[in-house]
């Protein structure tokens, strides 16, 4: 009787949804940030077909899963609020809570080494991790993943701005979001998604390169890397590099009079290789695509002041840009730093490097980036170091471009002098800007770095004059300048334009 049964009750159980555990991303979790308004989506994973249920800030909205047991429903109205609350999961049979979520502003903040520089590493750290006490602000702490295919999850937690945790934080994102809980009053959420030394193209999806020239190439480096991958005969070979260091650590632990060897690394798949193009994208970029966000703040481009990429930066950056917003489905706000000053200072004009090279290329996606903005720093930058520890300003400065172009703050400057234009003018070149207003020299000294040029190209210093919103160059020994540029260098230093709200000029040239 029972075997008679038992190939009907597989008929029925097999029309049934399935039933399988509820999941959901680890973004989801306790202690999250919702964006306020209508961008915020909840997502996750159930049995094919299952009915779920969302609830959240006395609303409750109902979808299925599809045919895989992906699921999705888009928050609507959302307001900032100082209240935490639960949103509550449920499908099939489970239920799930998310506890004390907040409702407010979300970023993403993304690059490489400076923006994943922690706050303990930051100038003034002890004073600031001792005074950090602020619930409404939080960072998603998250770890660096990079894989051969997108990725549906990515390990990391939220965490609430206070002594213990505050060290930890990314500190151009912790100090951009303070600037922002400073002048909204409204919750924060700062979602961490940096690695230290990687390049653009690692953090761009391979779709989007392939559009590019410059993207094929990278791609073309990569395939051409992880052709002939052998993952057994790369085993085999680590174990014998392994068996080569054991003998050697042991001899050296018997007469220690040789140098103690490096042990061997093991061998990933090339197409892992986070410097290569699109494997953090799909580790840390696609697992989050669609989470509600007002914009993200950027700070890379160190890793790309080099062939072949410095002179393609400024479309490296829009190609990233215009795919983020693309998979996100809305223009999400995008705010780069400038690099700062690095390396020894100059002394002649008509230095060339691609340090700067990458500089200029940002300030040129001024023009071609939509909603975008631009962090100069070319003041506070280490001539050793790599990774300036001033990042209260870093900061600070992003904050400016978006409290005036996402939130309204009319009375913000939010850049110093941003070359505009130029006219000749009785053997000088006349110079005009934008955010120019109070144009001064930093020190009261006499303008510094601005070089000029005729038509044999040769640079020479420029004596540089202030007239009014604009700054006039000229030079003894030529009759007819044909070009100028300023603070041309990887440390430009004595670089000394600024506007009336003391922020430093860009890099330019009129070329």
């Amino acid at each position: 009787m029972t075997k008679r049964l038992l190939p009907g009750l597989t008929l029925l159980l097999a029309a049934l949804p399935s039933l399988a555990e509820l999941k959901l991303p680890h973004l989801f979790s306790d202690g999250m940030v919702l964006q306020q308004g209508d961008t915020s989506r909840v997502w996750g994973w159930t049995g094919a077909g299952a009915p779920v249920t969302v609830r959240f800030a006395g609303a409750e909205y109902a979808t299925k899963a599809d045919g895989q047991g992906d699921w999705m429903v888009r928050l609507k109205g959302l307001k900032a609020s100082d209240t935490a609350a639960d949103l509550v999961i449920e499908a099939a049979a489970e239920k799930k809570v998310i506890k004390d979520v907040l409702v407010g502003e979300v970023w993403l903040a993304s690059g490489q080494s400076n923006m994943e520089w922690r706050v303990a590493n930051s100038a003034g750290a002890n004073e600031e991790i001792a005074s950090a006490q602020d619930p409404h602000l939080r960072v998603f702490v998250s770890a660096n993943v990079a894989e051969l295919a997108p990725q549906k999850d990515w390990q990391g937690a939220w965490k609430t701005t206070g002594p213990e945790n505050t060290g930890s934080f990314t500190a151009v994102g912790y100090y951009f979001a303070k600037q922002l809980r400073a002048k909204l009053g409204v919750p924060v959420g700062v979602i961490e998604c940096a690695w230290g030394g990687k390049p653009v193209e690692a953090f761009t999806s391979e779709e989007a390169l392939a559009q590019l020239p410059i993207g094929k190439q990278l791609l073309a480096k990569k395939a051409q890397a992880s052709q002939g991958f052998n993952a057994d005969q790369a085993e085999a070979n680590f174990r014998n590099q392994l068996r080569a260091y054991q003998e050697n650590l042991a001899k050296w632990e018997k007469d220690k009079q040789s140098r103690k060897p490096r042990p061997p690394r093991k061998p990933g798949h090339p197409g892992k290789d986070p410097s290569m193009p699109s494997t953090i994208f799909h580790g840390t970029i696609a697992p989050i695509v669609g989470y509600g966000t007002r914009g993200a703040i950027w700070y890379q481009g160190e890793s790309n002041a080099r062939p072949p990429t410095a002179s393609h930066y400024e479309e490296l950056l829009g190609c990233l840009v215009s795919d983020w917003r693309q998979r996100w489905g809305y223009d999400l706000s995008f705010y780069w730093v400038q690099l700062a000053n690095f390396r020894e200072p100059t002394t002649e004009p008509g230095v060339e490097s691609d340090w700067v090279v990458v500089q200029d290329e940002m300030r040129r996606a001024l023009k071609s980036i939509p909603h975008g903005g631009m962090a100069v720093i070319n003041d506070i930058g280490d001539s050793r170091d790599i990774h300036p520890k001033n990042k209260q300003d870093v900061g600070a400065r992003l904050a400016r471009w978006a409290l005036k172009q996402d939130y309204r703050k009319a009375d913000l400057i939010v850049s110093g002098p941003l070359y505009s234009g130029m006219e000749k003018k009785d053997g000088t070149l006349v110079l005009s800007f934008d955010h120019a207003e109070g144009l001064k020299s930093r020190d009261g000294q006499k303008l510094k770095r601005f070089e000029i040029a005729g038509a044999d190209g040769k640079w020479h210093w420029a004596q540089a004059l202030i007239d009014g919103e604009t700054v006039v160059l000229s030079h003894d020994g030529l009759k007819d300048p044909v070009k100028a540029r300023y603070a041309w260098a990887s440390n430009p230093e004595g670089a000394n334009l600024v506007n009336g709200e003391g922020l430093p000029a860009s890099c330019f040239t009129t070329e």
